[in-house]
């Protein structure tokens, strides 16, 4: 399945990837709405309190446990995660946002998170030094790693079930269908 086809009813096991501030938590937590589940944001297996980074055993460890669910919604690119696990994913929703769309988005993000002390990831907070002036700034991130991520992704999901999104416009509509086919389906069933 590529591109904006008319939605069916969500697979169980679902993966959102796409550049910061493509909107992969927002979509994977609506994903997950749907089909009565919480998502997992892999920032949150990453990213421990204080900023400090899961150790890789205990990371595995995290999302393997995720994985032996029958459903599951997880949002992330962290490759070393995903790729030994993509023969268990359903379906990639892969959120291919331009540049001009996800810089802004991310930039706007950053600022409230900081300004208003929005905690984000195990309850860390954002600020404008980390935003602006540290090197390795999430701003920094998407600017320098946007094509390499998307020739690792076209890669990684040729072949693979994907739905991929070029547009605001597309995801929106692509996520409003999945969401009702899959209330629909759930009905049907009932």
């Amino acid at each position: 399945m590529h591109g904006a086809t008319a939605p069916a009813p969500l697979p169980p096991r679902v993966w959102v990837v796409g550049p910061c501030g493509s909107g992969k938590s927002t979509v994977a937590a609506r994903l997950a709405r749907a089909l009565g589940i919480e998502a997992t944001h892999l920032d949150e297996i990453h990213w421990n309190p204080g900023w400090v980074e899961t150790e890789p055993a205990e990371e595995e460890r995290r999302i393997a446990e995720v994985v032996r669910r029958p459903t599951w919604v997880i949002d992330g690119n962290y490759s070393r995660l995903r790729r030994p696990r993509m023969g268990s994913v359903d379906l990639f929703v892969w959120l291919d946002l331009p540049l001009q769309v996800t810089l802004p988005r991310l930039l706007s993000r950053c600022v409230v998170r900081a300004a208003k002390r929005v905690p984000c990831c195990n309850g860390n907070h954002e600020s404008i030094r980390l935003t602006f002036f540290d090197r390795e700034s999430i701003l920094l991130w998407a600017l320098t790693t946007g094509r390499r991520r998307r020739r690792q992704l076209t890669e990684d999901l040729g072949g693979r079930p994907n739905v991929r999104l070029r547009s605001a416009r597309a995801v929106e509509a692509w996520v409003r269908g999945a969401v009702t086919a899959t209330a629909g389906a759930s009905r049907r069933r009932s």
